[in-house]
């Protein structure tokens, strides 16, 4: 008798287990819905700490609740802002909101999390109780004791992985000062006796991941703390911080008043990288990354004789650039260079094709080899063109080649330019041959603006999707008119041509020159980099700029600038926006002619 009972009481057991288990409370049978405990929960967490959350998972059968957690997995929509153990949620310096996610065998609920970032950071110098100061000042009215922001840009757009900006702002007679950095889940407080401030790496990247995808705002107010009982405030200014970020790339200059290329990581902050000295200017760079064209002024002697073309490769065994055609020997004189991509005509990067202008024509060259290579290109005027073809750029998918074409005649300088472009065609054979088609004009005559006439169009460049082309414009000769560049953009059938009016300074002539665009597009912008003449803040300006950033008719340190084109916006008037300053420069070196491609660490 006790053995028949014994077996039927495991036969029930086993018949009853579902969904987990029986009714030790892992059976999930009876559960019709769930619910996440708290379903809405705000936390507070400061710069560089962490706070914890515990949650709960109930399960429902009519009115009938139980504890269920035991049984589910928890975890957030997005974990950049914290990770579960088991069901205590630690969330970092994060601020924004998402969503906290059960799962229960088949199933689900959510709540939301929002994360509140904030933050006093009290600078060296500035006293303990500079909040209090703040806090009980009256706000005060005299002009002159009004500070005013000079950096970052207002309305300017900024990459979310961009290092910590250095916010700069004048004293107006006032000896402390609150910075105040706020967005929709953030508030920053920074005191200060300093005329900048600047948060740590980690701080920044924690308030700019919290305001990607939104504004920006920043605020400065001082005082005297002789006199505290008034406080001064600056006009607020607004950035964007882009949901993109910049993939590693690296940006090469031309840091004239040294005579050399540098290179720096974008995201990176230290030292740039002296890559060639010796007067290098006028360089490209490969689309891979693996090779420069340049152009030096042989033993410091600048002219259209003097002045020839070089090539150098990276050499990954020695971490070095090799000379592979050496400018010193004299060999090509002219400037200007650019190469075909991987892909077109060659399917690898172990073989490469370059296109020069020598002597007022182009000319295709294997860089490798030192090996002048035969093309319709070589005579302009078959192609249809009498003019002098300057400044090339092979578009990314290797079909088209966009230049400036101008009556100068110099290696350098161009007057009377204009933007054309033509396909290109390669077909291997014995021997491998090289077409060019006709050259079509994208910028057919002068465009007038409240600013000046600009009749010369100049630096063409290729976004990485083959789509825009950006351009130079300036009233009259390119080196007689340094102050009154600006960029355009058209398409590569010329059938818009679009002034960049916010990234240029509104009708301000900041001398901006020679864009190129960052090799990967991301979601939202294209994003370029091109130098100008405009200050950094209170860095770089005419006053702090040192002789040797002032010559050939420079008026101060031009310096590399970062700036953002909505994708969105395109084709529907000026899709561009205030630029930010390039960090990982030196601010008081003269930095011109910025290329951007792949480090030479990523084939």
């Amino acid at each position: 008798m006790r053995s028949l009972t014994l077996a039927l009481a495991l036969g029930l057991f086993a018949c009853g287990s579902s969904k987990g288990g029986g009714d030790d409370g892992t059976d999930l049978s009876d559960i019709d819905r769930i619910e996440v405990a708290p379903d809405t929960v705000t936390l507070s967490v400061a710069l560089g700490q962490t706070a914890t959350q515990d949650y709960q998972v109930f399960g429902y059968k009519g009115d009938t609740k139980r504890d269920i957690t035991s049984l589910c997995s928890l975890a957030l929509a997005d974990t950049a802002f914290g990770t579960f153990t088991a069901a205590s949620l630690q969330v970092g310096p994060h601020g924004g909101k998402t969503n906290v996610n059960a799962v229960c065998d088949t199933l689900s609920a959510s709540g939301v999390l929002i994360v509140n970032l904030n933050g006093d950071v009290i600078g060296p110098g500035a006293p303990a109780n500079a909040p209090d100061l703040f806090t009980n000042a009256t706000a005060g009215t005299d002009v002159a004791r009004i500070p005013a922001l000079e950096y970052p840009l207002d309305k300017s757009v900024s990459p979310r992985n961009i290092p910590a900006i250095d916010v700069q702002y004048t004293t107006a007679s006032n000896d402390l000062f609150h910075v105040k950095l706020t967005s929709s889940y953030a508030t920053i407080n920074i005191y200060t006796t300093a005329a900048d401030a600047q948060l740590a790496d980690a701080d920044w990247a924690a308030v700019a991941q919290t305001a990607a995808g939104e504004n920006l705002s920043f605020d400065v107010e001082g005082l005297s703390q002789a006199a505290p009982q008034m406080k001064f405030a600056a006009t607020t200014r607004v950035i964007t911080m882009s949901t993109d970020t910049i993939d590693e790339s690296a940006i090469y200059w031309w840091a004239s008043n040294e005579g050399s290329i540098l290179s720096q990581t974008f995201g990176k902050t230290g030292a740039p990288t002296n890559v060639k000295n010796d007067c290098t200017a006028c360089h490209s760079l490969s689309r891979s990354g693996s090779r420069i064209g340049y152009s030096r002024c042989v033993a410091g002697v600048c002219s259209s004789t003097a002045q020839t073309v070089g090539f150098m490769k990276y050499n990954k065994d020695t971490n070095t650039w090799d000379d592979t055609v050496d400018a010193n020997n004299k060999q090509y004189p002219g400037s200007y260079t650019t190469f075909a991509p991987v892909g077109n005509p060659y399917p690898d990067d172990s073989k490469a094709l370059a296109l020069m202008n020598n002597i007022n024509k182009f000319q295709l060259i294997d860089p490798d080899t030192n090996t002048l290579i035969a093309s319709n290109v070589n005579d302009m005027a078959s192609l249809g063109s009498t003019v002098a073809p300057m400044m090339p750029d092979w578009s990314p998918d290797g079909t088209k080649v966009v230049y400036a074409q101008g009556t100068n005649g110099q290696y350098v300088d161009i007057s009377n330019g204009r933007i054309a472009v033509m396909s290109y065609q390669y077909t291997a054979g014995t021997p491998d041959t090289h077409d060019f088609g006709t050259p079509t004009t994208l910028t057919p005559g002068p465009i007038t603006l409240p600013s000046g006439t600009f009749d010369n169009f100049f630096f063409p460049s290729f976004s990485p999707d083959n789509q825009l082309v950006v351009f130079n414009a300036t009233v009259g000769v390119w080196r007689n008119s340094l102050h009154n560049g600006r960029l355009m953009m058209t398409n590569p059938a010329g059938s818009f041509i679009q002034d960049l009016t916010a990234l240029n300074g509104g009708d301000a002539l900041n001398g901006i020159t020679w864009s190129h665009w960052a090799p990967n597009s991301s979601n939202d912008y294209y994003w370029l980099v091109f130098a100008s003449e405009r200050d950094y803040g209170h860095i770089t300006t005419i006053g702090t700029s040192p002789a040797g950033c002032k010559a050939n008719g420079v008026r101060q340190c031009k310096q590399i600038w970062l700036g953002a084109i909505a994708k969105n916006k395109i084709g529907m008037g000026d899709p561009s926006f205030a630029p930010m300053w390039l960090p990982g420069q030196e601010p008081l070196t003269n930095n011109i002619s910025p290329f951007w491609t792949k480090p030479v660490v990523i084939f």
